[in-house]
């Protein structure tokens, strides 16, 4: 269990690095757009070590004039640093970072502009 804690709050802070990133809950109603956040958690056991997969949800203030653009950018910009990218923590674990998917997701709410990436992690433990 401590792995896969560690490994979240690791996942996190390295995606905060680009844009203010939460676990499995979206922050209150006065939140500042844009931001993202980890769901969809799935850990699979391998020979040696694991493979997790999730998805990093964005959202965007849609009545901003340029929240799609912004979106967009940020979904590159998250793609690109992410990609192949290795993150770990001495003594626990690495990671290495692989891009699955992007799509955009409709909503019933009117004033959300929403993506979501779909990512994988193939875990190491020391």
């Amino acid at each position: 269990m401590y792995a896969t804690t560690t490994f979240i709050a690791t996942l996190r802070d390295a995606i905060n690095e680009i844009v203010p990133t939460y676990y499995e809950e979206a922050p209150s109603k006065n939140a500042v757009f844009p931001f993202a956040v980890i769901t969809g958690l799935n850990i699979r056991d391998l020979d040696q070590g694991d493979e997790v997969t999730f998805y990093l949800e964005l959202w965007a203030d849609e009545k901003a004039p340029d929240a799609t653009v912004t979106l967009e950018t940020l979904c590159d910009t998250l793609r690109n640093r992410l990609t192949n990218a290795v993150i770990g923590e001495t003594g626990t674990f690495a990671a290495h970072i692989g891009f699955e998917r992007q799509r955009t997701i409709q909503d019933n709410e009117f004033d959300i502009a929403h993506r979501r990436l779909e990512l994988s992690a193939r875990i190491f433990y020391n």
